[in-house]
């Protein structure tokens, strides 16, 4: 048994540009980076932290289900057929 974890990136919605949050996770495969604006000790430096998490496969927001489902899960359609167990999770 194996587990396999594919992250796709949703984009950032107009409303939230609106509302003035930023874009602050990229994707590039096999990680995920969360940029998060900080302060150094003197409380006016600022800097961005990165910090990565990496996975199996990871998605940007321009990929689309098509691209996730060529690379991430039409390998398990036979282990289907021949009566293995595949569970696919989606969020979101």
């Amino acid at each position: 048994m194996s587990i396999c974890i594919n992250v796709r990136k949703r984009p950032v919605f107009e409303k939230e540009y609106a509302k003035g949050e930023m874009d602050a996770v990229s994707a590039s495969n096999p990680a995920i980076v969360v940029h998060e604006a900080k302060f150094k000790v003197d409380g006016i430096t600022k800097y961005i932290q990165d910090t990565a998490f990496e996975f199996d496969n990871t998605f940007n927001e321009n990929e689309n289900s098509q691209d996730m489902y060529q690379f991430s899960i039409r390998d398990l359609l036979p282990t289907i057929f021949e009566n293995g167990i595949v569970t696919c999770f989606a969020y979101g």
